[in-house]
């Protein structure tokens, strides 16, 4: 027997690409309205409510009603992802193909990925209304539920699904066909539905929903259907996470498409680009139609 021989052993290397964990779609563009934008901008016309005059006199003067007219300004923004391949890199791999397809692929995750941030960040931060869109509007306390709701810093809790409820409620977000509970979404991380279980398995009834909810049999509890995000905000210093509770109806979004293009770069020897372009914007429409639940994470 030749003794040398495990000396010619060789590494057998992999020809494909396979993709890290990830977000690999979006998980909100179906919870948000959509509109396609064509321009730098676009404006939303909106009408308040009224009330009719109690008519206390024969053949009075006629009085017309002073209905509340508002706009409200969506801007989109250009996003793109560039990847070069060298010339030589085809050849240079060997038997590894080119990751043309999976390079494109990332692409495309990344886009879903840029919809879902933009949502969340149009949801809880500044909306622009007025003649110019140059005033700008942000949620308030009316429209939040503090991280120690119940006394102390806590996750998610029943009693903090149940607040954002009721603040949608007390702003008559459901007497709108649009705002039934079918159409109220909660955007929340894993930690929170981690600690909503938790919380459920030693005090309260709801535990078998939770449970449900949390392996996936059920997306929906207490009235809002549950989105798992982990693009939602959190504060480092505090180990607060920003959670949204909100009806469909109040964010916009202005999506103007991906697109991709492949072209061989003269201009770089050659070298093999892949763009992928998109026009995303979004916006608040109503205050009133969005609850921000501020849920602690500390260890």
């Amino acid at each position: 027997m030749a003794t040398t021989i495990p000396d010619h052993y060789v590494t057998q290397f992999d020809t494909g690409w396979k993709h890290l964990v990830q977000q690999r779609r979006s998980i909100l563009k179906e919870c948000v309205l959509h509109d396609t934008v064509r321009g730098k901008e676009k404006t939303y016309n909106q009408i308040g409510k009224s009330s009719m005059r109690l008519i206390t006199t024969r053949n009075g003067a006629t009085v017309p009603s002073n209905t509340a007219l508002a706009k409200r300004w969506l801007r989109p923004k250009a996003y793109d992802e560039v990847t070069h391949f060298d010339e030589w890199d085809d050849t240079m791999l060997g038997e590894t193909v080119l990751p043309t397809s999976a390079v494109s692929k990332s692409h495309t995750m990344a886009y879903f990925r840029t919809c879902d941030q933009t949502i969340i960040d149009a949801a809880l931060g500044t909306a622009y209304i007025g003649e110019a869109g140059t005033t700008a509007v942000d949620l308030t306390s009316a429209n939040q539920v503090v991280n120690n709701f119940s006394g102390s810093n806590e996750g998610l809790t029943v009693a903090k699904i149940i607040e954002a409820k009721s603040i949608l409620g007390k702003f008559e977000v459901y007497d709108d066909q649009d705002d039934s509970d079918s159409n109220l979404i909660a955007i929340v991380s894993q930690q929170q539905l981690d600690d909503l279980l938790a919380i459920t398995q030693i005090t309260s009834a709801d535990y078998n929903g939770v449970k449900a909810l949390v392996q996936g049999a059920v997306d929906t509890f207490m009235g809002f259907k549950f989105k798992r995000s982990q693009l939602l905000p959190l504060v480092v210093a505090t180990d607060v996470r920003s959670c949204i509770f909100y009806a469909k109806s109040g964010i916009q979004l202005g999506d103007g498409r991906m697109s991709s293009k492949w072209a061989v770069r003269d201009d770089l020897n050659e070298t093999l680009q892949l763009r992928t372009k998109a026009w995303i914007g979004a916006t608040r429409l109503e205050e009133e139609k969005v609850v921000e639940v501020f849920c602690d994470e500390s260890p």
